[in-house]
């Protein structure tokens, strides 16, 4: 998540995730491309999720806490960043947030998640 913070820093240009993208344009007619996007961010989803069933092996995380829902949820906070950095706003912004989003990640280890 913090490297994702300084997107706005990069050399070339910074755009939102191409396959969010076509997520969100793509209709109908297009079904396979969109079945395709589908498979890539499932897969994206799953490896978060992996992860996070991997911190609750290590003894990491609380296993009481939902691994599908995070990894989820951390899908949703890269692609909500990514599209957050194309604003008109500031790298320190961009970075404030992701940042934000680290200590929310770091948090819940030891069982100090708060919902």
């Amino acid at each position: 998540m913090r490297q994702l913070g300084g997107i706005c820093d990069q050399k070339i240009p910074s755009r939102a995730c191409m396959l969010v993208k076509s997520l969100l344009e793509l209709g109908a007619r297009e079904q396979s491309a969109l079945d395709k996007v589908e498979k890539l961010l499932a897969g994206m989803e799953t490896r978060f999720t992996k992860c996070f069933v991997e911190a609750q092996r290590l003894g990491e995380l609380d296993s009481d806490l939902d691994a599908t829902r995070l990894g989820r949820r951390l899908q949703a906070e890269v692609m909500g960043l990514r599209a957050f950095a194309q604003r008109d706003v500031d790298s320190a912004a961009v970075q404030a947030l992701a940042e934000d989003m680290a200590l929310s990640i770091e948090n819940m280890r030891n069982g100090a998640f708060v919902n």
